[in-house]
């Protein structure tokens, strides 16, 4: 299993909390966590997630705890005592492929944002295993994480799920998952996004626009697809004359998908590829077989990944800001921690449709139909 812990600062907060317990002499009363809960403010789960060392608080609000116990008399027996062993500000960011440049984006914006604000970051990366995906949530149960940030690439996680019950602060970045319990979600806006990519080829005077996408089952993808087809039949294009094909976000993909795009009947003049990978291994495919970009066949991708950027001439594509949702997602995961009663909330950020050289007007192309 590979796991990643950055350097991090993990909070005093447990020292702290046990030097000012160790004052009283006398037997404690037996008061309740209402009680305590009641003189500090706070929900009685969140003293009790505190005692047991699963929330980490704010230094306000766990200073207001302790003193609400110290005040009503209450005294943490050692099943509701931190245990010493755990650790202590920990948060989790599960991802599908490190070696990924979309997810080591993610996962770099994650660990900066993280130790900023005073935690410890872990990383752990499934190698897009479905078993994987359930292991590593065990595990990161198991080992007492304050919270876990979750990317994944399938479409339900049954040990997510039973995570998310527990209590345990959880957001999804990216993707939504099907199964899940009400749960904070970050997201993207890939409805517009597919929309805007494949309405700019229209407006280019393309009538032939296939989509390569990845798992039909994923809601990205879902969207993705959904505004592609609500930009042709705006465009007045015949849907049914479309190509489309499902497979994998990867490179192999990509380029063994244009072999079918140039047998089929009409073969596409442009193709709005779900993800800047795929779009990549179809531009590879595309000099292989010397099909000149955009000359003979217009792309655009998906999420900007810094390799459009790189490659000539330069992906069309939709911009995904990465660094903006990493941070979302960590700032919504600490305020999870710090008011674990709140509502569920489910944002989504918007795209931007960026223009590069890979896409050109019908009219300037070889003809062809």
């Amino acid at each position: 299993m590979a796991l990643v812990l950055s350097s991090g600062r993990i909070s005093d907060c447990h020292r702290r909390w046990s030097t000012r317990m160790a004052k009283p002499t006398e037997p404690a009363r037996r008061v309740s966590l209402h009680a305590v809960a009641a003189q500090a403010q706070v929900a009685v789960s969140t003293v009790s997630r505190f005692l047991n060392g699963s929330l980490q608080l704010t230094r306000e609000t766990e200073e207001r705890v302790v003193r609400a116990m110290q005040e009503v008399g209450y005294e943490a027996s050692g099943r509701s005592a931190r245990p010493s062993a755990r650790p202590r500000g920990v948060l989790a960011l599960i991802v599908p492929q490190i070696g990924n440049p979309y997810f080591s984006r993610i996962a770099d914006r994650f660990v900066s944002a993280v130790e900023s604000s005073g935690y410890q970051a872990l990383i752990a990366s499934t190698s897009s295993h479905a078993r994987k995906q359930n292991d590593y949530v065990d595990m990161l149960r198991e080992h007492g994480i304050g919270g876990l940030v979750y990317v994944g690439n399938f479409s339900s996680n049954a040990a997510l799920s039973a995570l998310i019950a527990t209590g345990l602060p959880v957001v999804l970045l990216d993707e939504a998952l099907a199964s899940d319990p009400p749960v904070d979600a970050v997201l993207v806006d890939d409805y517009s996004g597919g929309y805007q990519a494949t309405a700019y080829l229209a407006s280019l005077g393309h009538r032939h626009i296939a989509l390569l996408t990845g798992p039909a089952a994923l809601r990205s993808v879902q969207e993705r697809r959904r505004g592609w087809t609500d930009a042709l039949t705006r465009a007045d294009i015949d849907l049914t004359a479309q190509l489309e094909v499902n497979g994998s976000f990867t490179e192999d993909f990509g380029t063994a998908a244009l072999t079918r795009l140039l047998s089929a009947d009409p073969a596409p003049t442009a193709v709005f590829a779900a993800s800047d990978t795929i779009a990549l291994g179809l531009m590879t495919g595309a000099r292989n077989l010397s099909v000149r970009i955009p000359e003979d066949l217009s792309v655009v991708g998906f999420d900007d990944i810094p390799a459009a950027s790189y490659v000539h001439p330069r992906l069309t594509t939709v911009r995904t800001p990465l660094d903006a949702m990493s941070d979302s997602a960590v700032t919504v995961l600490i305020d999870r921690i710090e008011h674990p009663d709140r509502k569920p909330c489910t944002s989504i950020t918007p795209v931007t449709l960026i223009v590069g050289g890979t896409t050109s007007s019908r009219l300037l192309t070889t003809g062809r139909d």
